[in-house]
């Protein structure tokens, strides 16, 4: 049997019930409303046994996106309307997988849903095929690529990361100077402690900053100019520049931690999507223009 990047990653191990007050917050990731005009019909569907909301926005290509909420909240129906955007903006299908959450569900279960979903996605899809996600769902697509990468599995066309969050030793200078509410320096590092439950963060699969680089494909990093992880995105860049591969990063001034969701109706988050519609469609051209026959 053909071993997959699934196989290659750590057991998964038993968690801990989540606080009340976890309980109560996550009851707040309901359901977004979708304009009329560009609603998209989701579709349930189970991708490597887990199951994932469907937005066929078009045939262009394929995203997985990974939701965000520190490991430990969000779910694909509080992304419905941000999914449908990024449908169409890149006239593509996306995935929402509802990936296990912490603290029941600890590192590497999350990790592991998102690559058995892109496993799956490889197999049953021939187009191109994006990973994305934003804060921590940003760092699981970045760590599900390298796993996939350090397989010799299929790697994505090209990643698309929103505020990443993407080294969990929470020691970057941006978490005192920024002015951003949304994810404070205390809201990282509860959120750390219920998603590692004793594994280390200086494990390339946690902070996926520590991994090797160096054969990643094409990634477009978007951070908001007053948040604490501009220093992540900063440093991914960094690496990925001195790897000599391919990045674009576009810091959005004066917006804060995921800004394109929390005011979804902002300039600054219209143009968000417009971007990451345009480099998914760039990327599927080129690669379409080079295999002609082939999506």
């Amino acid at each position: 049997m053909q071993t997959t990047a699934r196989d290659l990653l750590p057991s998964e191990r038993p968690g801990r019930p989540a606080s009340p007050e976890l309980v109560g917050r996550r009851a707040q990731f309901t359901g977004t409303a979708v304009e009329s005009s560009t609603r998209i019909e989701p579709e349930v569907v189970a991708f490597g046994g887990v199951s994932s909301l469907v937005l066929h926005g078009g045939d262009n290509s394929t995203i997985l996106y990974l939701h965000g909420g520190g490991y430990r909240m969000g779910s694909p129906e509080a992304y419905t309307a941000y999914g449908t955007k990024l449908a169409h903006a890149a006239g593509a299908t996306v995935v929402l997988p509802e990936y296990r959450l912490a603290p029941e569900h600890p590192f590497p279960a999350g990790l592991r849903d998102a690559v058995a979903v892109y496993e799956s996605l490889v197999d049953q899809t021939a187009g191109p095929i994006f990973v994305a996600g934003d804060s921590a769902g940003a760092g699981l697509a970045l760590a599900s690529t390298m796993s996939v990468v350090a397989a010799g599995s299929t790697p994505p066309a090209g990643l698309m990361l929103l505020s990443p969050w993407l080294d969990l030793s929470c020691e970057s200078p941006c978490y005192a100077t920024s002015t951003d509410p949304y994810f404070s320096l205390a809201t990282a590092l509860s959120a750390r402690e219920d998603y590692l439950q004793g594994s280390e963060h200086s494990d390339p699969l946690v902070s996926p900053l520590l991994a090797d680089l160096s054969l990643l494909p094409a990634v477009l990093v978007q951070v908001g100019g007053i948040e604490s992880l501009v220093g992540d995105a900063l440093e991914l860049t960094r690496v990925l520049a001195t790897a000599n591969r391919s990045c674009l990063l576009e810091v959005v001034a004066d917006q804060g931690h995921t800004w394109p969701l929390i005011f979804p109706d902002h300039p600054d988050s219209t143009r968000s999507i417009r971007s990451i519609g345009n480099f998914a469609r760039s990327i599927t051209e080129r690669r379409t223009a080079v295999s002609p026959t082939t999506q």
